[in-house]
């Protein structure tokens, strides 16, 4: 198969996902980059738009996948035009949005080279925030629930990491592998539905730990049909690692804390261990100096140049001077 075969089977992958996830969004179906808010079938803005098309990233495999709770928030509980509920680009125009950036850029890569999505692509209920794993396990879509749309996403990603910012993050990864084989309902999922999201403390136990990459067959297999559709996928590639970081949310990590901070120190360590992941799963040398964004694709969007692009860049500057 030539290449520009096997990138139009990447393509179909991402732009399955796409439809269905967008299946109550008319419009959305000719509008892959989402230059307009979701509508519904009465042709009005829905009140919490799927932020998932080509703005979270390229539609072609990529070596990291970047999972996070909800896309983000810039205040405004869903009213305003910063966040991802205003610009349809996950992480973006808040604090965790410029953080993840500076991430992002310590091991080389930006956001038209690597792809980012949630547990739940959508503005959570109550506005901002994590989402409740009840959210979680709701239908999205024509989904059954947002865990299939991530377990479709890592299947159409092919990353050889995935790094889950967050405890919900991680939760959901594990639970999107198992979701064909997921025991009865537990507290922290939908009492009438069968999927569940583990805790943290039952992740933990089985091995996994912040800050260091895990390997997902080794401390909670997914289910058979996922491991099929892998291999059918990517033949003979092993499943990604997985790297759980602390979440890069302003209740976190923050450019205007000091250096002798917990702020400042989460987002150091947080950075340390994204890069030795880079070496030790993809054999990638991070760049000593981290590099500036481009100015194509995604940071050639309308809402990035006039509203992210600005407000990332100053807090941006704030982190250089503080080192990182």
């Amino acid at each position: 198969m030539d290449g520009s075969s096997e990138i139009g089977r990447e393509e179909a992958r991402f732009r399955e996902v796409f439809r269905t996830l967008h299946a109550d969004h008319l419009a959305c179906a000719g509008d892959e980059w989402l230059t307009a808010p979701c509508t519904g079938p009465d042709g009005k803005p829905v009140a919490r738009p799927i932020v998932w098309s080509r703005r979270n990233g390229p539609w072609t495999r990529v070596e990291v996948l970047w999972v996070g709770a909800a896309p983000g928030n810039r205040g405004g509980r869903g009213s305003g035009d910063m966040g991802a509920h205003g610009t349809r680009i996950p992480f973006g125009g808040d604090v965790a949005g410029a953080n993840l950036d500076v991430l992002l850029g310590s091991i080389g890569l930006d956001r038209n080279t690597t792809f980012i999505t949630a547990a739940l692509n959508q503005l959570p209920a109550r506005g901002g925030g994590e989402p409740t794993p009840a959210e979680i396990v709701s239908p999205a879509g024509n989904y059954r629930s947002s865990l299939h749309a991530l377990r479709d996403t890592v299947l159409a990603a092919g990353p050889r990491l995935i790094v889950a910012l967050g405890n919900v993050a991680l939760r959901a990864t594990v639970a999107a592998g198992v979701v064909d084989a997921a025991p009865p309902a537990r507290k922290s999922g939908d009492p009438g539905s069968a999927l569940w999201l583990p805790t943290a403390a039952r992740l933990e136990k089985l091995g996994f730990r912040r800050g260091e990459p895990a390997v997902w067959t080794e401390f909670a297999p997914p289910d058979p049909a996922f491991v099929r559709a892998w291999h059918d996928n990517w033949g003979d590639a092993p499943l990604p690692a997985i790297l759980w970081l602390t979440h890069p949310s302003a209740q976190n990590m923050s450019p205007f804390a000091g250096r002798h901070t917990a702020f400042h120190r989460r987002m150091v360590e947080a950075r340390d261990a994204l890069r030795g992941a880079a070496c030790r799963v993809l054999g990638r040398e991070p760049p000593r100096v981290r590099p500036e964004p481009p100015a194509t694709g995604i940071y050639a969007l309308p809402e990035w140049v006039s509203r992210i692009g600005p407000y990332h860049a100053r807090l941006d500057r704030l982190w250089r001077e503080h080192g990182l």
